[in-house]
């Protein structure tokens, strides 16, 4: 399979992923080329600045900063992850049940940001959302555990130790968004969490 048939591959099976992907890149490119990433270019597109929200009633800075990133290196870094852990759990309980993961748990994590977090921070990405992906796939290897071998069980509870370990450590990393995204992504996965996964229940459909 060559590249190109690669690429297109992972859109086909990945459709929500591709676009916040896309998405997201676009608005790095623009916020970037305007304003090389300052904080004033980054309000005007839609970071979240709790007292806009509380005061301003600017409410879609809660879904607007879940595209937006503070650097290069921010965007490349939460890119990796949504690709491989966004494009997994879309396989896993498909892109409706996807979809709603990723929104809830980033809005869910902007309304921590705004209401616990420091209030003359400006905060902006994707790692919201990205911890909700977490969050569910941590609750898979109890709620499916027949789903994973005890190796990639111990991996991605490691994984998220590592990437909790993270968010109190590393400066600048918004500690309420991070843990805001991930309790949302537990709580859903109690709700939606599918008897098998989607892409083997879609293999199943697609035989009859």
């Amino acid at each position: 399979m060559t590249t190109q048939e690669k690429f297109l591959h992972y859109i086909k099976e990945h459709p929500v992923t591709s676009f916040i992907l896309t998405v997201n890149l676009i608005m790095t490119i623009i916020v970037w080329v305007e304003g090389n990433f300052s904080i004033a270019t980054l309000i005007n597109y839609g970071a979240i600045y709790p007292e806009y929200v509380t005061v301003r009633h600017e409410y879609y800075r809660l879904l607007t900063v879940m595209f937006l990133h503070g650097s290069l290196l921010h965007f490349l870094m939460n890119s990796l992850a949504l690709f491989y852990i966004g494009g997994q759990m879309e396989l896993i309980i498909g892109p409706k049940k996807y979809s709603l993961v990723y929104l809830l748990s980033g809005i869910g994590s902007s309304l921590l940001v705004v209401y616990v977090g420091p209030a003359n921070a400006v905060t902006v990405g994707a790692s919201g959302a990205i911890f909700g992906l977490m969050g569910g796939m941590l609750m898979l290897t109890f709620m499916r555990t027949k789903w994973f071998n005890n190796r990639a069980i111990k991996s991605i509870r490691q994984l998220i130790a590592i990437n909790l370990i993270f968010t109190f450590v590393v400066p600048h990393i918004s500690v309420a968004g991070h843990i805001g995204g991930l309790s949302i992504g537990v709580i859903l996965f109690y709700l939606i969490t599918p008897e098998i996964p989607y892409f083997i229940e879609k293999r199943q459909n697609q035989m009859y």
